[in-house]
C-alpha cells in the first residue's frame, strides 16, 4: 500500500515531532564547547599556523597530561569522590591521546615537595572551577613544574541529596588546559536533570555512565581522525 504524497508528508512530520519529544524527554545530557579564540591562540604559539596547512584538533593537545578534580558540591560522599576521581584518571590514561600522564602518587609527591606552588594551584583550581578564569601567570609554572602539557580538570557540580526536598541531579564537567597559554581548549558537560528512582537504586551505574560518557567525547573530540592518519601514511610512503 502507497500513501499519498500529502499523506506521507504528514506522517514523517509527526515522527519527526515525536522523536524530538523523545530527546527532550531524557534526563540525561551531553554537550561541549571549544571556544574559536582560544584554538587560534595555541595554534598560533605553536607556530602551527605556518607550518601546517590544515591543522586538526589533536595539534591543540601535547603530550602530557595530569588530572585535577574538584568536588563543588560537597554532600558527595568522601569514597564516591575518590572512586569518580579515579574512574576519570582511568579513563583519561586508557586513551592513546597522551604518551605520558602524571600518576597520583607523582602529583602529590612533587605538589609535597613546593607547598608554595601547591598552594597557587588550589588558588588556580578553585578560580577555573568556580568563575571559569584560567590564570597563565599560574598555569604556566605549574605545568613547566609538573613538566606536563596540559591540565584536565575534572569537575562535580551537583550531588544527588536524597533527604532533600529537591530535584535529584549529577551534574559534571572535563575541562582541558593548555598550560604555557592558560587557555580552556575544551569544556565537556555531562548532566542527569532529574533521577528517577529506578537510577536512584543504582547511582554509582549513572555515575559510571556519565563520567565515561565525558571522556568518550574528550578522546573523540581530539583522535587523530582517519583521513589525516591515511595522508600521513600515502605522505610517507611516497617519500
Amino acid at each position: 500500500m502507497k500513501l499519498h504524497p500529502i499523506k506521507l508528508v504528514t506522517a514523517l512530520f509527526f515522527i519527526s515531532i515525536f522523536l524530538l519529544s523523545a530527546c527532550e524527554m531524557s534526563n540525561t545530557k551531553f554537550s561541549e564547547s571549544l571556544p574559536e579564540y582560544n584554538k587560534e591562540g595555541i595554534l598560533k604559539n605553536k607556530n602551527l599556523e605556518k607550518t601546517k596547512t590544515h591543522p586538526e584538533l589533536k595539534d591543540l593537545i601535547g603530550s602530557s597530561v595530569t588530572v585535577f578534580s574538584v568536588f563543588i558540591d560537597p554532600t558527595i560522599p568522601a569514597d564516591s569522590a575518590t572512586y569518580l576521581h579515579q574512574r576519570i584518571t582511568d579513563n583519561i590514561r586508557n586513551t592513546p591521546l597522551y604518551s605520558n600522564s602524571l600518576t597520583d602518587d607523582e602529583l602529590n609527591l612533587l605538589l609535597k615537595q613546593n607547598p608554595q606552588l601547591t598552594q597557587a594551584k588550589d588558588v588556580y583550581i578553585d578560580s577555573l572551577a568556580t568563575v571559569s578564569v584560567s590564570d597563565k601567570d599560574i598555569s604556566n609554572p605549574l605545568g613547566n613544574y609538573l613538566k606536563v602539557d596540559n591540565f584536565l580538570v575534572f569537575q562535580l557540580d551537583q550531588w544527588p541529596c536524597f533527604n532533600c526536598n529537591q530535584d535529584k541531579k549529577i551534574r559534571m564537567k572535563l575541562k582541558l588546559v593548555d598550560a604555557k597559554t592558560g587557555y580552556v581548549v575544551w569544556t565537556g558537560i555531562a548532566e542527569n536533570r532529574k533521577i528517577s528512582k529506578k537510577e536512584s537504586e543504582d547511582i554509582m551505574g549513572l555515575v559510571d555512565e556519565l563520567s565515561d560518557q565525558l571522556t568518550e567525547d574528550f578522546f573523540n573530540r581530539f583522535k587523530k581522525k582517519w583521513h589525516r592518519k591515511r595522508y600521513d601514511r600515502l605522505s610517507k610512503n611516497a617519500g
